[in-house]
């Protein structure tokens, strides 16, 4: 009778061990998905995962600083200390008293980007509030005096600066703007950028202008005929947060779309408002979501999160090889901001 209930609570057990382990391969932790499948021998993130990828092998400074923004929002100490270090061994450059963050990892790299610079500035900054060390603090403001001291024009910042030639472009991407930077510094006129992000909206469509030039003081679009989704949602959240404003006619044709298709495409026509490509992805029902939730929409919110979820990130066989670092950090973080919301 004992040896017959012994053989029934290890089958027991076995079955319990077995629906553990099933449960975890569905549940896998951001940071083991990217030190498994993102990060090379170097601690460095590389834009697609895998070893045998057939695509091209990047080392961005948009990657490091998705991921450090993540891990300050999940409160991950110990692996934000580690890419503090792979910014500072990898990506930060001096020159002279100045701290310049290459776009991309290579030799030849002499130019930022700022929406990077800016995103890996504004990690730092919360990581030494949450983490109580200061050091972060000092680092992001040296990097700040330097994008001030090279990139400032009238009050706003111009997208990068090449630091070998001394040279800066005029031109201001809508969908690179950060909101708390803007607020934060004292330097950035920040009713100025809230003029050009409200004065964006097209008046032929419900489309933003993606470009400001700050020396012509002329908007300018990417794309004559169509729009890229993503960056459509990044100047939306800006306008919401500049302004305090919904964007009315992009709101509606958003929702009328929603309505429609239940579904979002990568690009749209702008005299069609038809999607101009069949894709799909997961970096824009992110961006979907996290526009719902700026515009406090959050019944929306919930129906595109339905359709995120059951995206490729998410999958138990996830094929990293083919999942890009930027769409795969976006999908996570938006998941984690309409959990949070929730």
């Amino acid at each position: 009778m004992k040896s017959k209930m012994r053989i029934q609570s290890l089958i027991a057990f076995s079955l319990l061990l077995g629906v553990i382990v099933i449960l975890s391969s569905f549940k896998v932790g951001v940071q083991e998905v990217v030190r498994e499948h993102y990060e090379n021998k170097k601690g460095l993130i590389q834009n697609y995962g895998g070893k045998k990828s057939k695509q091209k092998r990047e080392y961005l400074s948009e990657s490091i600083g998705q991921y450090m923004y993540y891990l300050v929002l999940i409160k991950d100490e110990k692996t934000f200390s580690s890419q503090v270090d792979s910014l500072k061994e990898h990506y930060i450059v001096t020159e002279g008293d100045r701290l310049f963050i290459k776009w991309r990892v290579t030799k030849s790299t002499v130019v930022n980007a700022s929406i990077d610079d800016f995103r890996i500035i504004e990690s730092l900054k919360k990581a030494s509030k949450e983490f109580d060390e200061p050091s972060y603090l000092v680092l992001a403001n040296r990097l700040e005096e330097t994008i001030i001291s090279t990139q400032l024009t009238d009050g706003l910042v111009v997208d990068f600066y090449d630091w070998k030639l001394k040279k800066k472009t005029s031109e201001i991407h809508l969908s690179y703007l950060n909101d708390t930077i803007i607020k934060g510094n004292k330097a950035l006129d920040s009713e100025l950028y809230q003029k050009i992000v409200a004065d964006s909206l097209d008046t032929n469509s419900p489309y933003f202008k993606e470009v400001y030039d700050v020396e012509k003081k002329t908007y300018e679009t990417a794309n004559k005929e169509t729009v890229n989704l993503i960056d459509q949602f990044l100047i939306a959240m800006n306008y919401i947060k500049m302004t305090n404003k919904i964007p009315r006619e992009f709101d509606q044709w958003l929702r009328d779309e929603w309505a429609s298709e239940q579904k979002l495409a990568g690009g749209y026509n702008k005299q069609t408002l038809s999607p101009s490509v069949e894709y799909e992805s997961s970096a824009v029902y992110s961006m979907a979501i996290l526009y719902f939730i700026t515009a406090n929409e959050p019944e929306y919110a919930k129906q595109v999160h339905e359709i995120l979820i059951e995206q490729p990130p998410f999958s138990s066989e996830a094929n990293y090889e083919e999942i890009h670092f930027f769409d795969y950090m976006w999908a996570k973080t938006s998941d984690w901001e309409y959990k949070k919301m929730n």
